[in-house]
């Protein structure tokens, strides 16, 4: 990486060599620091507590711990350092491990689980950038050591927001870690927010590429290529399929895709793949046999059953998390089209993913399951298209899942606009299941956002307001 002033700058042309480019960075702040010196680092609070003056302290750590007293210097200067002037160079985990593990007394073992890191090896890793991060900010042999030591230099949880969701702080390293198409517009939104914030030192050379791809992205969004929904591939194969479309057009794409499903071993890696969703579970023979009618040429019959199984794990998302009721007439189209002013409204469907379903396949679902056409028996690409697409709906729906709060926010604003103060009679506003309103309310209620009264009547408190106004999120 060029030093500062060097007029040959990196140039770095692809998500993948930007995520090289940050991965060194990160990990040069990692190796600045072992797991003993973050130990070691908290051990010295005890003593930086209990002293007097900076040398007290000084003193205290060198005999409490056995070390020489420049050591101990340097120990009692990063204790200081973390408690009174916090990094903002962090990521989001090491953040989130290193605020935790110095304002407790828990290990990186009991930590991890809590941090929802991946594996010890890594929280402590993460810890270690922790502490790296702040060696590299203050260099302990210039402080000046006197006699006066901070006011408040005890525990950093008031200094850090250790509330702030994770995924926030981490945006970039994670779009950049599992980088697959990141081509929306939201990324670069994303990116800019982080930007503004994180990127003074530990990213700051990672400007400019991350620029140049976000320009590369709005292209992509503002062209006519018909994949922009395949949002869960590599970035690398995402983009060979770009320039595919740039080349050659959607069919050549569409084509590149079929590709890949053209040998056994392609079928069956699908179904492998397939088997780590929830959603595939029940639905497995109906798909399997689906996939093999796809690899046997037999397109007359993989195209519509792979049609009524995507309709299908959309009404039976819709149905189990209750934002229609059981009698309705549900559709895919409806879970999935935007429905603009409708509570059932579901944000975490991409845009462009809905796009695609209902202006491309739902009138295919309709002239095909209801007999309209029946020039579909040897059309390939359109069976290879409707696997890609039930690879990336099982994605589209897991996110859904795992989003458990979509709900809540038409729920809270109900209570405040409509005067509902039964779960009954929030749940007949909504139409949503009872059932589902009764759970989310009690969730709701441990997060102060609502009171339950004894006669089961529903209220709005000032956290819920602030919710509603954008000014605070909620945490279970």
């Amino acid at each position: 990486m060029p030093e500062d002033g060097d007029s040959d700058e990196e140039e770095v042309a692809s998500a993948e060599e930007l995520m090289e480019h940050i991965e060194g960075n990160w990990r040069e702040k990692v190796e600045k620091a072992t797991l003993n010196d973050c130990e070691q680092i908290r051990a010295a609070g005890e003593y930086v507590r209990a002293a007097e003056s900076w040398q007290d302290a000084v003193s205290r750590v060198a005999d409490g711990l056995a070390v020489s007293e420049e050591r101990a210097a340097w120990l009692v200067g990063l204790y200081i350092k973390i408690f009174t002037d916090p990094s903002k160079s962090v990521t989001g985990y090491g953040l989130n491990i290193g605020g935790i593990y110095f304002s407790t007394e828990k290990s990186v073992e009991e930590l991890q689980p809590e941090t929802r890191i991946d594996s010890v090896d890594e929280a402590e890793e993460y810890l270690r950038e922790y502490v790296g991060v702040h060696a590299d900010e203050a260099d302990i042999n210039e402080v000046a050591f006197t006699d006066d030591l901070p006011e408040e230099p005890l525990y950093p949880s008031l200094e850090l927001d250790l509330n702030v969701p994770t995924p926030q702080l981490t945006g970039l390293t994670e779009a950049l870690e599992t980088i697959t198409t990141s081509y929306h517009q939201q990324l670069a939104t994303q990116l800019s927010t982080i930007l503004d914030s994180y990127f003074d030192s530990l990213l700051s050379d990672a400007l400019e590429p991350i620029a140049d791809l976000a320009g590369q992205y709005q292209e992509i969004e503002e062209s006519d290529f018909e994949f922009k929904w395949l949002s869960n591939v590599k970035h690398a194969a995402f983009m060979q399929l770009y320039r595919e479309f740039c080349d050659k057009g959607n069919d050549a794409a569409a084509e590149l895709l079929a590709a890949q499903l053209r040998d056994e071993e392609g079928i069956e890696g699908f179904k492998e793949y397939f088997l780590s969703f929830d959603e595939y579970d029940e639905r497995q023979t109906i798909i399997e046999e689906a996939l093999d009618a796809h690899a046997e040429g037999r397109y007359a019959l993989s195209i519509p059953t792979l049609l009524t199984q995507l309709d299908g794990i959309f009404i039976d998302l819709a149905l189990d998390i209750g934002l229609w009721r059981p009698d309705h007439d549900v559709t895919g189209v409806a879970v999935v089209n935007k429905g603009e002013g409708s509570p059932r409204h579901i944000s975490e469907i991409d845009e462009e993913f809905r796009d695609y379903y209902s202006s491309r396949l739902w009138p295919n679902r309709v002239d095909i399951l209801h007999g309209k056409r029946t020039d579909y028996a040897d059309d390939e690409l359109l069976s290879a298209k409707l696997i890609w697409l039930l690879f990336q709906t099982l994605h589209t729906t897991e996110n859904i899942r795992s989003a458990e709060d979509f709900g809540d926010y038409h729920i809270l604003r109900s209570v405040d606009e409509n005067d509902v103060h039964s779960i009954t009679a929030i749940a007949d506003h909504l139409d949503y299941q009872e059932d589902y309103v009764e759970e989310r309310c009690m969730v709701l209620e441990e997060q102060h956002a609502v009171s339950i009264s004894e006669n089961d009547k529903v209220s709005i408190t000032e956290i819920g307001h602030k919710y509603l106004e954008g000014d605070r999120s909620l945490v279970d």
